[in-house]
């Protein structure tokens, strides 16, 4: 195999999983765990209904970052493997959070998504260190670390107390993924055309094209998801992909996808590849 179409590979394969990541409520889920405090204690602001949104929408949050985090830990453990690198579960575990800016982040979506709700940062934590022995609340704690933990080993998230719309199947889960890879290598072809571009740009193209697909295609599936969003989606193959039957299904439809995408493009062996001419 040449050198541009090694290249070519490892574009297809991980160019749209170069995503900016970083565990933001690792520390979120710490701080509620050792929180000290009685049963809820209502506040003239803010009730337990408004504290149970603003936790939802800090999971939806966490769980985007984590599913980004858990294809980031994917690769380097597959690298790690491959290369037989020695090194203990906790330090690589340490090094995936650090490496993902895990308390630089933490700032970032407390603050914002506080400010959406009117409340500061700090105000936020107090409320959750308050509500710490409500079981609904600690099980979106135990939701932010599960989520983390499973980031972390390579696995995708599944959203704390998500429910999954019986018509979201295993197989209907796995049609859309077709569709997704459908739409994907036709917006790749639509965007490069007839015109050469270098490993780079396809790299770019590759990317913007996943993303477009999965959220036209999820949208055109908006009912079936109960307008709940994509992380509804993603959290059933989470949940499904813990079946070794599916997650063997599951892998073949990529890997089928992944040398279809492959052979959509001609490397010249300077660094520039082009799509067949009709």
């Amino acid at each position: 195999m040449t050198r541009d179409a090694r290249s070519l590979s490892s574009l297809v394969s991980l160019g749209a999983l170069a995503v900016a990541a970083g565990v933001a409520v690792f520390v979120v889920a710490q701080r509620l765990s050792r929180a000290t405090g009685g049963a809820w204690q209502g506040s003239a602001d803010v009730d337990r209904e408004q504290l149970l949104a603003i936790l939802r929408e800090l999971s939806r949050r966490f769980f985007l970052v984590c599913n980004d985090v858990a294809a980031i830990a994917k690769s380097v453990r597959t690298k790690i493997e491959a290369n037989r690198v020695d090194i203990t579960e906790d330090k690589l575990r340490e090094q995936l959070a650090r490496q993902c800016k895990v308390f630089e982040k933490l700032q970032q979506i407390q603050t914002e998504v506080a400010g959406q709700f009117g409340l500061t940062a700090s105000a936020l934590e107090e409320l959750q260190q308050r509500a710490s022995e409500d079981p609904e609340i600690e099980s979106f704690s135990a939701g932010f670390r599960t989520m983390l933990e499973d980031a972390l080993s390579g696995l995708s998230p599944i959203l704390p107390n998500v429910t999954i719309p019986e018509e979201l199947t295993e197989e209907k889960a796995l049609k859309i993924q077709a569709e997704v890879h459908v739409a994907e290598a036709e917006k790749v072809l639509e965007t490069i055309g007839s015109k050469e571009c270098s490993l780079k740009e396809l790299g770019e193209i590759l990317a913007a094209a996943h993303k477009f697909s999965w959220e036209h295609v999820l949208e055109a599936h908006a009912s079936l998801l109960a307008g709940a969003g994509p992380e509804v989606y993603h959290s059933a193959v989470a949940a499904y992909s813990r079946n070794p039957d599916f997650a063997k299904d599951k892998k073949k439809l990529e890997e089928k996808h992944q040398k279809k995408m492959i052979k959509l493009f001609q490397p010249d062996g300077n660094g520039r590849v082009s799509a067949p001419r009709k």
